[in-house]
């Protein structure tokens, strides 16, 4: 190494250029108006904030000293002159206002503009309850509008392959703040309108309020709202709302949120799935036994019925038995009567068919007695 070459640490560096700014008369107590954005307070009662125009945006730090001395309470979109001093942070090289004095000069252009497309695209009812698309939560296909390896785009797949893994999920990446970021989320989106989505779900993960305004396109909004396909809207940022939130179907403030409102749990089909089978066991169980009551009181009623038909039966053979015991030769035997029979042994019922000297048998109640005609009587 050469011997009077001199090496720097980043320190070094960053006090210098904290020195250099520090004593530039130019940048003490200056005037600087902007648009406030990313408004925060902190517990020790310091204001820190971004003045923003159309073009740039830097940092601000108002201390609690002269943030008390405030007569207006500062909000995001609040147009501001402040007096300050540029300052720079070496520990991180980055370099803010610091400042002792806050004039409110109106809204901001950014945001009275912002506020004037929503109230237009309001009164042709883009953002009508009436407009809004139901979702399907069994999809079969999902598009997904971000930027390519963003947390956003990771949440998504991770919570939709954990709740829903048989739906096929698109990816359509894009740009989700910068100066291309309007046309690359309108031309993905555009594109995800020619694919066989159930939903698309369009955002990305939280940001400051001045990076969303990608999100705020007028032909994005547009295109939204003539969509045949539902859509989600994820756009985690702070309290800000962009239009694409308005016009969307369904509104999720995460990504993790839009794969909630895409999708059922499949632990939920599960669950309603052995919900339904214990329901039909149930049922079978309740039919068989109902089945088997009927079966048996079936039973009951067709062995009464048998058991009366068989008395009945009796009933009537007795009776025939009897009728018939009523008519045999016999009983008109035991009633003193007898039979004649001639010599061939048929019964004798006419006189005149005998002549004198023929054998008659004579059968009696109890035994019989052979005879011989010895006079014949007619009629």
């Amino acid at each position: 190494m050469p011997a009077n070459r001199v090496v720097y640490t980043v320190s070094d560096v960053n006090k210098y250029i904290k020195a250099v700014i520090n004593n530039d008369q130019n940048l003490r107590y200056i005037s600087v108006k902007g648009e406030i954005s990313n408004l925060k307070y902190g517990a020790n009662g310091h204001v820190y904030f971004s003045l923003k125009d159309k073009e740039s945006i830097i940092s601000v730090c108002l201390f609690a000293t002269y943030a008390s001395k405030l007569n207006f309470e500062p909000e995001n979109g609040d147009e501001v002159i402040v007096l300050a001093s540029v300052d720079v942070y070496p520990a991180r090289g980055s370099y803010q206002l610091i400042a002792v004095a806050l004039e409110q000069a109106g809204k901001g252009d950014i945001l009275y503009e912002l506020e004037q497309l929503k109230k237009q695209l309001a009164a042709e009812g883009l953002f009508d309850l009436s407009r809004k698309k139901p979702i399907n939560i069994y999809p079969n296909a999902i598009g997904v509008i971000t930027a390519p390896n963003s947390a956003a785009i990771k949440d998504i797949i991770f919570n939709l392959k954990r709740r829903y893994p048989i739906a096929d999920i698109y990816f359509f990446p894009s740009q989700v703040q910068g100066d291309n970021a309007p046309k690359e989320l309108l031309q993905a989106f555009l594109t995800a309108q020619k694919y066989p989505l159930d939903t698309i779900i369009i955002g990305r993960g939280c940001g400051a309020s001045e990076d969303l305004s990608a999100f705020n396109g007028e032909k994005l909004v547009r295109a939204i709202a003539e969509s045949k396909i539902p859509v989600i809207a994820a756009i985690g940022h702070e309290i800000d709302s962009t239009l694409v939130d308005f016009v969307a179907d369904k509104r999720a403030s995460t990504p993790t949120g839009a794969a909630e409102l895409a999708t059922i749990d499949r632990r939920e089909i599960e669950l309603h799935f052995q919900d339904a089978i214990d329901s039909m066991e149930q049922s079978l169980k309740n039919y068989v036994e109902d089945k088997q009551e009927e079966v048996s009181e079936a039973k009951e009623k067709m062995r009464n019925l048998l058991t009366d038909k068989v008395t009945l039966l009796k009933q009537k053979v007795t009776l025939r038995n009897e009728q018939l015991q009523s008519l045999s030769p016999k009983s008109v035997l035991q009633r003193g009567y007898s039979i004649s029979l001639d010599e061939s042994g048929k019964p004798i019922t006419d006189a005149n068919t005998q002549k004198v000297g023929n054998k008659i048998k004579t059968i009696y109640a109890k035994g019989e007695t052979i005879s011989a005609v010895e006079e014949v009587k007619g009629e």
